[in-house]
């Protein structure tokens, strides 16, 4: 096994003791709080599909590079749009 496939299967099992874990970053509120959990695995396995395709076509492996992007850039706006709608209706109660 090469040296980024073993980190591919560590941040994979890193990303599923995220999901197991109850302190997220976005707290597990139903539906908005598993989509940070739904986009950190889904991107950790991703990646893991893109390490091990050892004979896979070029193409798959161009997608699996897209989709994994895609997931982080994903998880990304939406812990912004979280924190914005948080900083928002915190300052709408304390007024």
């Amino acid at each position: 096994m090469t040296r980024k496939q073993i980190t591919s299967l560590l941040l994979l099992g890193a990303s599923i003791i995220y999901d197991v874990i109850p302190s997220d970053f976005i707290p597990d509120i139903p539906f908005i709080g598993w989509i940070d959990d739904m986009l950190v695995t889904s991107s950790a396995a991703l990646n893991c599909l893109q390490q091990f395709g050892i004979n896979a076509n070029g193409k798959i492996e161009r997608l699996l590079k897209w989709l994994k992007w895609i997931c982080i850039l994903l998880a990304i706006l939406v812990i912004i749009v979280v924190i914005l709608l948080a900083g928002t209706v915190f300052n709408m109660v304390k007024c």
